[in-house]
C-alpha cells in the first residue's frame, strides 16, 4: 500500500504538466490589458492635469490689464509644450479686465488619444478651465 502513493502523486505530476502553460496562456492577454490600461489611464491623468494647469496660466496671464486675449492663449499653448498632445490645442478667453473689476476665464480643449492593445486608439477631448480676478 505504500507504494501506491509515491505513483500516484508521480502521475498526476505528469497529468498537469502542461496545465499551468494552458493557464498562463489564457490570462495573459487579461494582464497585458489591465497593465496598458492602467498606464494609460496614469497618462491621461497626467495630460489633463497639464490642460488644467496650462489654462490657468493663460488666465493668470489674461488678468493683467494690459493683456490680450492672444496673448494669453498664447501662454496657455506655451504651457502645453513637452507634454505629448499631437493636436493643437483650442484656446477661447472671456472677460474682459480693461477695467478693475471682474474675472476672466480661460478655456483650453486638447484631442487627446489612448492606446490599449485589442481595442484601438479611441481619442477624445480633454478640457482645463481657469479663472482668475482681474487685478
Amino acid at each position: 500500500m505504500s507504494t501506491d502513493y509515491p505513483s500516484f502523486f508521480a502521475r498526476r505530476r505528469v497529468d498537469e504538466r502542461g496545465a499551468v502553460a494552458a493557464e498562463f496562456a489564457l490570462v495573459l492577454p487579461i494582464l497585458l490589458i489591465l497593465l496598458f490600461g492602467m498606464v494609460q489611464l496614469g497618462l491621461t491623468y497626467q495630460r489633463q492635469e497639464a490642460v488644467h494647469a496650462a489654462a490657468r496660466e493663460g488666465a493668470r496671464v489674461a488678468s493683467l490689464p494690459t493683456t490680450t486675449t492672444t496673448q494669453a492663449c498664447n501662454r496657455a499653448t506655451s504651457a502645453l509644450s513637452g507634454t505629448g498632445f499631437t493636436a493643437a490645442p483650442t484656446c477661447t478667453a472671456s472677460g474682459d479686465c480693461s477695467g478693475s473689476s471682474g474675472s476672466v476665464i480661460v478655456t483650453v480643449i486638447v484631442s487627446n488619444s489612448i492606446e490599449i492593445p485589442f481595442f484601438g486608439s479611441p481619442s477624445f477631448d480633454l478640457t482645463g478651465l481657469g479663472e482668475f480676478r482681474c487685478e
